[in-house]
């Protein structure tokens, strides 16, 4: 980082809904804390921890929403960018990448921040050592399918990649959720020893510690229905209660004691009353002595777009190619699985249309497989989702904590899937090209190939391109299916081009990806092949050929509507189309709140 953080203050933080509710989340809230200090924000559940955390950082807001008030640094007006430079922020979910190890993910994190690699290794080890990870540090992270760590070491592992950054204030949003009164009293006491070693700020949304953990804050704040209760020392909680009016009882947590106090939500109806008006009480106590005269209110801006660093973009970029090619390697859901479907549907596809004859019997059949082939092919794309949310959710993290932008991830994502996608539609042209007996020649082979490779490049593009608008698989993935349906539907195959609907032809035929490759596999297949009439010189299809009893190939698509083969347009539209989602989801993540 290049400076350090003395003083983050905040004043007056107002955050109000305002889609017809008027609901306050976060009322008149103060603050600061020091450099070298740790603070805990407390409060019962929907009190307004992580919110006032959210705003701290600078994070995003509810939608329909008024969010005012003053953050400073160092007495100095804070904005995104600032806060990015200075701040690291462990959330409450762990989106870490389930086929990394322990060390390579706290290793990851400490190239983003650009560690110097001499003494980068050094400060991953301390950091994992000092985390209490040391046995599990060639250990997977684990996926659904793939045993890993547990949830409380994946809870430290996520401390350990943001605090290796050695940022100048670290916000962590409940850092011991999942862990045992031990473990969070271990990872609680490592964080305030590397707090003060490095003269950090440290603050915490903490759900009831126990008595030893919450005494090793310097600071808490507690919160009730967005209002502050108590700022100040945790050595004073006891006094400043007993001060006015609500001792607390020896041998008692005095975190316990107050969260019980101030929580309002688990009452019956004679107590309700009775709960809010004590929960008045504090408060209007609190600020009669406490609260800071009134500033003017202003709004707190916190879009601020990614400022785009060519030479520190072109190493974040081979950075994430090298994580990225581990996980390709090593994650079964990321393409393995996939190939092994497309082997599936290989064998399928071979064994259906298993060595089709030149008889004119064959012509049908040879347009079908075709067009399973293609459409299949893209329709199984949707595999790829679960395994694309998992990256993007990192990349979410990661991008807000200022370590890389939409940028690299874009590009790395895209490096590393081509190899991997022309392998699939290599193993899948090998077996279905031969077995189905299409137009056996070497150019033949070249051109299928080519047709299913653009094919699955597009396919993949389309369905990052969802997945990264709408990050949920479920959603995701009935999306793409309806994509890949609408495809299928206006291709040219189920409807001919020549009388599909005005809407669809002058729409979604002249972008449909499908149609391209489905046309070019077409031309690729009959343009250069004959086929025999019947036996009695019937031919199904007319063409100058006729008199010896065989149909020409560019017949058949003649009779479809096909006109010339324009491969070298039809190979620039397909890269058009791929780069357009490339393009598109780039800006989605770049826009995207």
């Amino acid at each position: 980082m290049s400076s350090k953080a003395q003083v983050l203050s905040w004043s007056n933080i107002n955050l109000q809904l305002t889609n017809g509710t008027k609901q306050v989340l976060i009322d008149n809230v103060s603050g600061s804390v020091s450099a070298g200090q740790m603070l805990a924000i407390m409060g019962p559940s929907g009190s307004g921890k992580s919110t006032l955390l959210n705003i701290l950082a600078h994070r995003s807001k509810p939608g329909s929403s008024i969010q005012s008030g003053e953050i400073k640094i160092n007495n100095e007006h804070a904005n995104l960018a600032k806060i990015k430079q200075l701040s690291s922020y462990v959330e409450q979910e762990d989106h870490l990448i389930g086929s990394l190890t322990v060390l390579e993910t706290v290793d990851y994190s400490a190239r983003f921040a650009g560690v110097d690699k001499n003494f980068r290794k050094q400060l991953v080890d301390k950091t994992i050592s000092l985390l209490g990870l040391e046995n599990q540090r060639d250990v997977k992270i684990g996926s659904p399918i793939q045993k890993g760590i547990s949830g409380g070491q994946k809870r430290r592992v996520s401390i350990a990649s943001q605090m290796i950054t050695t940022p100048s204030i670290l916000f962590l949003d409940e850092p011991t959720s999942g862990l045992d009164s031990v473990a969070s009293r271990e990872v609680i006491s490592t964080i305030k020893r590397i707090a003060s070693e490095e003269n950090m700020i440290v603050i915490c949304s903490i759900h009831q510690p126990s008595t030893y953990t919450f005494e090793l804050f310097d600071d808490v704040l507690f919160l009730s229905r967005g209002k502050t209760v108590y700022h100040g020392k945790v050595e004073k909680v006891v006094k400043y209660f007993d001060s006015v009016g609500y001792t607390i009882p020896p041998y008692i947590n005095p975190s316990e004691y107050v969260l019980d106090l101030i929580n309002t939500d688990f009452t019956v109806d004679q107590d309700a009353d009775e709960k809010m008006e004590v929960l008045s009480d504090l408060v209007n106590k609190w600020k009669s002595t406490h609260v800071a005269a009134a500033k003017p209110e202003s709004e707190i801006n916190e879009i601020e777009l990614d400022k785009f660093d060519a030479k520190t973009e072109v190493k974040n970029t081979f950075i994430l190619v090298s994580r990225v090619l581990i996980k390709a390697r090593r994650d079964i859901l990321t393409y393995y699985v996939r190939m092994v479907m497309y082997l599936c549907l290989a064998i399928l596809m071979g064994t259906v249309w298993l060595r089709l004859g030149k008889g004119q019997q064959n012509i049908q059949p040879f347009i079908n497989a075709i067009f399973f082939s293609g459409a299949f092919m893209s329709f199984m794309s949707v595999a790829y989702i679960p395994s694309y949310i998992e990256d993007l959710l990192s990349y979410k993290k990661e991008r807000l904590n200022g370590l890389y932008g939409p940028f690299a991830f874009t590009i790395s994502n895209f490096l590393v899937g081509l190899p991997f996608i022309f392998l699939i539609a290599t193993l899948f042209s090998v077996i279905t090209f031969f077995m189905v007996n299409f137009n056996s020649t070497a150019t033949g082979f070249f051109y299928y190939l080519m047709w299913l490779f653009l094919d699955l490049v597009a396919a993949e593009s389309m369905t990052i391109f969802i997945a990264s608008i709408f990050p949920n698989f479920v959603i995701a993935l009935a999306l793409t299916a309806f994509a890949n349906g609408l495809w299928m539907a206006v291709g040219g195959f189920l409807v001919p081009s020549n009388i599909l609907n005005v809407f669809w032809y002058y729409t979604f035929y002249w972008v449909d990806y499908q149609r391209y490759v489905f046309q070019g596999m077409m031309f690729n297949e009959f343009d250069n092949r004959n086929f025999d009439c019947d036996n009695n010189c019937f031919c199904m299809y007319d063409s100058p050929l006729a008199s010896q009893c065989m149909i020409k190939g560019s017949a058949v698509l003649d009779h479809l509507g096909y006109g010339k083969y324009d491969k070298g347009l039809w190979i620039g539209v397909l890269i058009a189309i791929i780069f357009f989602y490339r393009v598109a989801s780039y800006l989605v993540l770049r826009f995207k709140k």
